[in-house]
Formats: structure tokens, sequence, C-alpha cells
């Protein structure tokens, strides 16, 4: 006997419920970290670039785990074809140019320029930084927000309306780097979030017609890595 939709659902309510949670405790964890750092409780820069990243990975790690209890297979979804890359690549190239345009108009600079430092830069924590950014986030987030969070939207929806499902996925990925400080005022503020609904929208995308990650993490990964080369401090 089949069991009835309202079972079928349950499952399905469970994992957009555990995801939402996990980015809920995330963005709490992260903001409270920050607080921690600006009073000097994390004196040490590795510390706090750390325990910053820390406090968005666990949640999330949690979350999808707990997650993936209910969801579908996995096994090939972090497949990566050379369609994959080819796509990936125009992603970043198009999310880069629009980030660089509205840097321009607002601040009069791309953003991508040498961080200054007053001495050598540290390199344990351009080290730590880079393989946070570059490595691990792009893939614990494309696996929460894409993997999981848009696959299970898709699921609840018709086959006309699951582009909703990549909307609202991105609409979220983007809301939570704002919420997480990564603009520091009302217009760069608005910067990441354009940028990285578009990013979203876009891996999003990708994801929904392959149905694996593997190019939106390798889009996520190199678009973060541009900034980072080119912030890097000389």
């Amino acid at each position: 006997m089949q069991p009835s939709p309202e079972v079928q659902a349950r499952p399905r309510d469970r994992v957009v419920l555990v995801v939402f949670v996990a980015i809920v405790v995330a963005v709490v964890l992260e903001r409270i970290v920050g607080g921690v750092a600006r009073t000097g409780g994390l004196p040490s820069p590795v510390a706090q670039v750390l325990a910053s990243d820390l406090a968005v990975w666990v949640p999330l790690v949690v979350g999808a785990v707990v997650a993936l209890r209910w969801t579908r297979a996995v096994r090939s979804l972090f497949r990566l074809d050379l369609a994959d890359v080819v796509a990936a690549i125009g992603i970043v190239i198009v999310c880069r140019a629009v980030d660089a345009v509205m840097s321009l108009s607002f601040f009069g600079t791309t953003g991508l320029t040498p961080v200054p430092t007053l001495g050598p830069p540290s390199a344990a924590l351009l080290l730590v930084a880079a393989i946070g950014t570059c490595i691990v986030s792009p893939i614990i987030e494309e696996l929460v927000f894409r993997g999981i969070l848009q696959r299970r939207l898709a699921d609840a929806l018709t086959p006309r309306t699951r582009f909703v499902a990549v909307i609202v996925t991105a609409f979220v990925f983007a809301i939570v780097h704002v919420l997480l400080g990564a603009g520091v005022s009302t217009l760069g503020g608005f910067e990441v979030f354009v940028t990285t609904f578009l990013l979203g929208l876009l891996t999003g995308a990708l994801v929904a017609m392959t149905d694996r990650i593997g190019g939106a993490i390798l889009a996520h990964a190199v678009f973060n890595a541009v900034a980072v080369v080119a912030t890097w401090p000389r």
C-alpha cells in the first residue's frame, strides 16, 4: 500500500524545517562570535576567523546530516562534468561583472584591490581564510542550500513551478549573507544581496537542470577565490 500524500510530505517538511533551524542558529552564533571578537574576547585574528567560520559551519553541517536522513539519494550529487565546469566559469564571469559594476557605481572602485596592511601579512591568517572561503564554505553552503533545501522545495512543486524553488533558495541564500555581515554599509549590503542572489539564481538553475551540485560548488569556489586572490595583501 502506498503511503498517503500527508505521510510522504512529513519528511519533506522536516527537511525544510531542519535546514531553516540550522541557518538561524548559524546566523545567531556568528553574530555572538562577532560580538565577542569586537570586545577583545578573541585577540588572535586566526582565532577570530576560525571561530566565525565554525559558528556557521557546525550548525549547517549538523543540519545537513540530519536532513539527509530524509532526503533522496545523493551519491551522484557531487559529480562534475565538463559542461558543469564551463557553466561554472560563465556564472563567475557574470556575477563578478555585475558586482564590479555595482561597486564602481557605489564606491568608485571594483573592491578587488589588495587589502592594505601595516606590516607583513600573517601567512597563517591568509591560509585559514583562503581555505575556509574557497573550499569549505562553498561545499557546505551549496550542499545545504542547493543540494538539500532547493531540491526538497522542488519536490513539493510541479514541473512547471519548480523554478520557484530556485528563486526562494537564492533569496534565502542572499539574505543569510547579508545577515552574516558581508556588507558593512547599506549600499554594501545591497551589493552583497544582489550579487549573492544572482549567484544563487544561476547556480540554482544549473543544479535544477543537472540534479547535481558539482558545478554550483565550483562556481561558488571560483567566485570567492577571485576576491581572495585580488584582495590578498601584497
